[in-house]
């Protein structure tokens, strides 16, 4: 009895000894978010606060959207704040009706009063449920991950019996139970580890900035540019996917109850400011899968539904530039020079609806165009007196050009 006592008394000590080694160690060695840039963005966001808008959407957020660019523009327009991209590749609009309620309760985001979405004007969002299976190759490593089980998110990806659930939940203060894949991931060779690490292109151009990874312009690499758009094309099926978009789509999602609605709410909910802005997609990939008269229609029920409820959203417009080569970084996504241009833009054009820090009394009221021709920017006057920002391309009148010319739709 007295041996089996002392036997007790070490494993437990040597399992109090992993677990003080664990709490100080184990993230040190192994990835927290399974994704190199989402552990960068995380330690940023806890470290170099406050911060009082944060940006979120997927990949062309994360590339597109420059704060420290977005925090000159609104002060140019008689703002202050402190902007944070917490925009994760691959995670769409859709995916944060799931994410930001986990996201919004971290103690770094508490100054965050206004929460700014890229929309995505050519595709279908919804509201995403807990318990259906969406995860595709780049959202299942980070839900599966230390960070998506510390926000609840774990479940999106697999599905457990209730007893394996209840033993989780009964011993999920031992880090050698909770976090059992990164303890696995830790303990061995890095050849046989089942735990995917998420790393992107190697075209960035610089280091991050609060979240947001700049990347280099396509003319800066023009033969792999060409090649990345030969492999993404090649992805599709043309007669399937290269057509415009089911017109009632987006007439549901500006419904009642519908998909804006429910993002609406949960930004309430945190008692924080929901804005919106159109996502300055590459007009390659637009034209690409035929969807400049989706971007028009859906631009417009989107600014109607803007108005109805109050909320900002702001588009300025399909991006057609002489310059695209050096704009974009690829077929979608900006590149850090086209960042740094459409970033000082979109803060300008938020600053008149921004309610943070001191604003002067001599800010100008938003009239006529912003700054691209592309785009016609009109004002509308909701019933309480604030002004709405809203874009409309002209599906006719533009077509996609590059400097690159072989890469053409």
């Amino acid at each position: 009895m007295k041996r089996t006592i002392l036997v007790l008394v070490a494993c437990l000590g040597l399992l109090l000894a992993a677990e003080v080694w664990l709490r100080g160690n184990l993230f040190r060695y192994v990835s927290y978010s399974n994704s190199e840039s989402i552990d960068v963005q995380l330690r940023d966001r806890d470290r170099e606060g406050p911060w009082h808008m944060l940006f979120v959407g997927d990949s062309e957020v994360r590339w597109g959207l420059n704060p420290e660019q977005v925090d000159r523009g609104l002060t140019e327009g008689g703002a202050t704040a402190r902007s944070f991209n917490h925009a994760f590749d691959g995670f769409g609009a859709s995916w944060w009706t799931v994410l930001l309620p986990r996201v919004l309760q971290s103690p770094a985001l508490a100054d965050v009063q206004t929460v700014a979405i890229g929309v995505q004007m050519i595709e279908v969002h919804q509201v995403l449920t807990p318990t259906r299976d969406h995860c595709g190759a780049l959202q299942r490593p980070v839900l599966t991950s230390a960070f998506g089980i510390d926000n609840g998110l774990d479940g999106l990806c697999q599905s457990r019996a209730w007893d394996s659930q209840l033993g989780r939940q009964m011993f999920a203060p031992l880090w050698s139970v909770r976090y059992a894949s990164a303890v696995r991931t830790l303990l061995m060779p890095e050849a046989v580890s089942v735990t995917p690490m998420l790393q992107f292109n190697s075209r960035k151009a610089g280091k991050p900035l609060r979240g947001f990874q700049p990347h280099r312009s396509i003319e800066q690499d023009e033969k792999e540019a060409y090649a990345e758009f030969g492999r993404w094309k090649a992805q599709f099926n043309p007669e399937r996917d290269f057509n415009p978009l089911p017109p009632q789509a987006w007439e549901q999602m500006v419904a009642e109850g519908g998909f804006f609605d429910e993002v609406n709410s949960i930004v309430s909910r945190s008692e924080r400011r929901l804005v919106l802005f159109a996502l300055p997609t590459n007009p390659l990939a637009i034209d690409t899968f035929q969807r400049r008269a989706d971007y028009a229609r859906n631009s417009r029920l989107l600014s109607q539904w803007a108005a109805n409820q109050r909320v900002t959203f702001i588009d300025l417009g399909i991006q057609d530039r002489p310059d695209a080569a050096m704009y974009f970084s690829d077929m979608r996504h900006l590149s850090g020079y086209g960042a740094a241009d459409f970033s000082l833009r979109l803060g300008r054009a938020f600053a008149p609806f921004m309610d943070i820090g001191q604003r002067s009394a001599d800010v100008p009221s938003v009239q006529g165009p912003l700054c691209m021709s592309t785009a016609r920017i009109g004002v509308t006057q909701p019933v309480d007196g604030t002004v709405q920002l809203n874009g409309e391309s002209s599906p006719q009148s533009h077509t996609s050009t590059l400097t690159v010319r072989k890469l053409q739709p």
